[in-house]
């Protein structure tokens, strides 16, 4: 067991920095929202042709309560993991790391997948109370209902924190831990990502998103409130920090994802960074996919074939 596998100075200094400046920056964030919380915004279909609004919320509560089943199926599942540290690390190896049942909820992938669950909800049954009641109020009229507002801001600030969230996750598992388990060259090193629950949390969660943003409402995104998502990777590597003492039950420090390794030197403090510029490009990304899809032309097609593109490029089923 290493003596100190406390984060380094260095690293707690990195961490703290990107704290602060992220949370400096919610106040002005927050006094603009309601220029982009509209009725409008949050509730009407991008192809008002192809889907009512009525349809475009119970999309959004169809996807809501799949990921959720998804969840409560997973718990039920008994499930291990040993973590791929580098060669680098100090950590003892090949211990098994139990994440069934509520544990493994604590799992950023999970933590993600419930998160986006919890903005399709939030956003589909607003939409499903503004149809019902269009018909009698217009928009300005429900806007001023109690908590209208509130509800409003709510669905694009959770959406626009956990879409970010849902590319890093299968990004990261595409082309970093999967790699790094089948470098191994141990025989079922792979098999932890093969899981059914496991493959629909890697990648539909980012297929979702894609179709959120493409297809169904496009909730927007705005550069305004970029420090979201990379607060959210703050969040998690403390919460890391502190759990490292308890995944396994002789209390042996371990972590559940390599690059979280906090005995790694300057490379830990690399990887948090990383990190935190990853989560912020991926929330630039979906700031700018509404440009992108005018640059390419708009329509239906363009729309249906940047999504599947996408997802295709970040999806991963197999070796």
């Amino acid at each position: 067991m290493p003596e100190d596998t406390s984060p380094s100075t260095q690293s707690i200094v990195l961490v703290v920095t990107v704290l602060a400046l992220c949370t400096a920056s919610i106040p002005n964030a927050l006094s603009t929202i309601d220029e982009v919380a509209t009725i409008e915004a949050c509730t009407s279909p991008v192809f008002p042709d192809l889907m009512t609004r009525s349809a475009l919320g119970w999309i959004r509560v169809i996807f809501a309560g799949f990921i959720f089943l998804v969840s409560v199926y997973k718990m039920t599942e008994s499930q291990e993991m040993s973590c791929n540290y580098l060669k680098e690390s100090k950590l003892k190896r090949d211990l098994k790391i139990n994440i069934s049942g509520i544990r493994g909820q604590f799992m950023f992938t999970s933590l993600s997948w419930n998160l986006l669950g919890l903005s399709f909800a939030c956003s589909g049954l607003l939409t499903l109370f503004v149809d019902d009641h269009s018909e009698q109020y217009s928009a300005s009229e429900i806007i001023e209902f109690p908590h209208m507002k509130l509800a409003l801001r709510t669905s694009i600030l959770i959406f626009e924190t956990v879409a970010p969230l849902t590319m890093l996750v299968s990004v990261v598992v595409t082309y970093a831990l999967w790699p790094n388990a089948l470098k191994r060259g141990v025989k079922g090193a792979t098999d932890g990502f093969k899981g059914n629950s496991t493959l629909l949390q890697h990648n539909a969660n980012i297929i979702m998103s894609l179709i959120e943003i493409g297809l169904l409402g496009g909730l927007p995104v705005r550069f305004a409130d970029m420090a979201l998502a990379p607060l959210f990777g703050i969040f998690y590597i403390f919460f890391s920090w502190s759990m490292r003492f308890s995944w396994v039950p002789s209390g042996e420090p371990q972590f559940v994802y390599f690059f979280l390794d906090t005995t790694l030197g300057r490379t830990s403090t690399i990887a948090l960074l990383v990190l935190v510029l990853i989560l912020s490009l991926f929330y630039a990304f979906f700031v700018i996919i509404d440009d992108l899809f005018l640059i390419l032309g708009g329509g239906k097609i363009v729309h249906i074939g940047l999504v599947a593109t996408l997802s295709i490029i970040v999806c991963r089923f197999k070796d």
